[in-house]
């Protein structure tokens, strides 16, 4: 007897607490793993977008990003990567970060986002809001040359996230595993 697969809801992907989205891709992952393999499609876009993460990564350091959040979060009530902020992020884009190779887990049960471990945010896919919002101290430390560098950066990432996360929306409709 074959074990049916468990169906899910949009509501299930995107609302409910942090912990009830990150372990619903993690209960996703391992089957999802093993048969996206075989669509050259969706590893095709994955490399593509591994490779625009890792170059806003290095224009991230280039503008010393991880220097100055670092400082503006060890204030007291500091920094962008409040608890909120971690509710940013559901199924889809979790399933992203573990099939990328990233060993999401929650970190923390503090003020600050759950998944900020002590070399900061592991995640290579984040919500639009984790990418986008750069703070009046960012924008003027970078100037404006280099911010519209960080721009392009974060819209040709985000781009490619957006296009995943439809490829993996379609193929969860089409094996069952998404409803709605």
């Amino acid at each position: 007897m074959m074990a049916t697969q468990p169906c899910f809801s949009l509501h299930e992907f995107y609302g409910g607490t942090i912990r009830e989205r990150l372990g619903i891709a993690q209960g996703l992952y391992p089957d999802l793993a093993r048969e996206l393999v075989a669509k050259e499609a969706f590893g095709c876009q994955l490399a593509q977008a591994l490779i625009s993460q890792k170059e806003l990564t290095r224009v991230m350091a280039d503008l010393d990003l991880g220097g100055l959040c670092g400082v503006c979060g060890a204030k007291p009530g500091g920094g962008c990567c409040s608890s909120f902020m971690a509710g940013e992020n559901d199924v889809v884009q979790l399933l992203l970060n573990l099939l990328a190779g990233v060993a999401v887990r929650v970190f923390r049960e503090d003020a600050e986002c759950c998944f900020l471990g002590e070399l900061g945010c592991p995640l290579l896919f984040k919500p639009m809001f984790c990418l986008n919002y750069n703070c009046q101290q960012i924008i003027r430390g970078a100037g404006p040359v280099r911010m519209r560098h960080l721009e392009q950066s974060v819209g040709r990432l985000l781009q490619q996230q957006y296009g995943l996360e439809q490829l993996l929306l379609e193929f969860l409709r089409q094996r069952g595993t998404l409803r709605g």
